[in-house]
């Protein structure tokens, strides 16, 4: 069962990962980008480009279509390496193509083009953590943030509306998480609905 947590950086995707780690052992945990070799050098290409006001600027070095390409190098790589080989699994994966539609958000032939990349295989059962402004401003407060991050407020809310939209057209199944529960409540929920989930099958 291939399972994926979805929705914008500080929304916490990360500390639900570990914690989930502890409750199913047995399960292949990955992300993207960076879930296989060639994504991991991706990756760190990705989101340590140069950015600035919100826009790449001229001396940035690569372009948002380059930017989209790689994403989907890195796709295609974790499917056909990570994701596919390993079906008959539990996989819980920090972001997969529905992330990729939303952010490819000036393009609309996106979603064609990403089910293209995983050779038509989405995820079986998608969370989306959604996060208000407020909760948002608060965690991007505290941290040093990357290059997506440093777009603005309204520019990852915008995509975390594509994200909500993305999942709920694009994944066998879609729940959202209310991001500013406590962990233990919302590690609690996850392990539920993905225990339930296991059993269905």
């Amino acid at each position: 069962m291939y399972v994926t947590l979805e929705g914008i950086d500080t929304c916490g995707k990360s500390t639900q990962i570990a914690a989930l780690r502890e409750h199913f052992p047995q399960a292949i945990f990955t992300k993207e980008p960076g879930g296989s070799a060639l994504g991991a050098t991706l990756r760190d290409i990705i989101l340590h480009a140069h950015h600035t006001g919100g826009d790449f600027i001229s001396h940035s070095p690569i372009s948002k279509e380059a930017e989209f390409f790689l994403f989907l190098a890195d796709r295609a790589e974790h499917i056909a390496k990570v994701i596919k080989p390993n079906l008959d699994r539990l996989i819980i994966a920090d972001r997969s193509l529905i992330s990729g539609i939303a952010y490819a958000k000036d393009l609309p032939e996106s979603s064609s083009i990403n089910l293209l990349s995983t050779q038509g295989i989405v995820p079986d059962l998608c969370f989306v953590f959604v996060i208000d402004k407020a909760t948002l401003q608060d965690r991007l407060s505290t941290k040093t943030k990357d290059t997506i991050e440093t777009r603005g407020i309204e520019y990852l809310l915008d995509i975390q509306d594509r994200i909500i939209r993305a999942a709920c057209n694009t994944a066998k199944h879609t729940i959202h998480i209310n991001a500013a529960n406590d962990i233990a409540t919302i590690t609690q929920e996850l392990c539920a609905h993905i225990t339930h989930a296991m059993r269905s099958r």
